[in-house]
Formats: structure tokens, C-alpha cells, sequence
């Protein structure tokens, strides 16, 4: 994720990512919203700031009974967060 309603990811969290997903070759694409947010948007702001970023997966009828993913971008979206907080920065 790049932007959202609350949150502009920083830059050093998404070329993280970015660097993360293609060297371990995970699909990916770059998300930038007008609308919606989750917890990164608090977090972003406290303390002066902390380095922030997300990790979404694609989803269909958002916030409904049948909420529906594709379990593919369920797994990379898994496979990219383990090798993140494997990496060694």
C-alpha cells in the first residue's frame, strides 16, 4: 500500500516491501486509495511518528456476510510478511 485514508506509507517501509516481494519472487501490485484505512493510520502519527506501511489482499464485497479472496493472494500476501520480518535490515 502506498496511500489510504488515514495512512501515506513511508517510503523506506515500501521500498522494503518492494525489494522484499521481488526478491523472492512474490507477485505484488501498489495500492493507492481515497478511502478507508486500518491501524497503520494511528500508528503512523504516534510519538512523532513511526515508520508505517500495509500489506493488503484484494478482496471482493469488503465489509458483507461474503467477503470474498483469492487464496493465492492470501498465501503471498503470508509468504511476503514472512520473509519481511525474516529479513535482515
Amino acid at each position: 500500500m502506498i496511500k489510504d485514508g488515514y495512512t501515506i506509507s513511508h517510503p523506506m517501509v515500501k521500498n522494503a516491501l518492494v525489494e522484499c516481494a521481488e526478491n523472492t519472487n512474490i507477485p505484488y501490485q501498489l495500492e493507492v486509495i481515497s478511502r478507508g484505512g486500518n491501524d497503520a493510520g494511528a500508528i503512523h502519527k504516534t510519538a512523532g511518528g513511526i515508520p508505517t506501511g500495509g500489506v493488503s489482499i484484494p478482496c471482493r464485497y469488503m465489509h458483507s456476510p461474503c467477503e470474498m479472496v483469492d487464496k493465492s493472494d492470501v498465501e503471498n500476501a503470508v509468504k511476503l510478511l514472512m520473509a519481511f520480518v525474516s529479513a535482515k535490515f
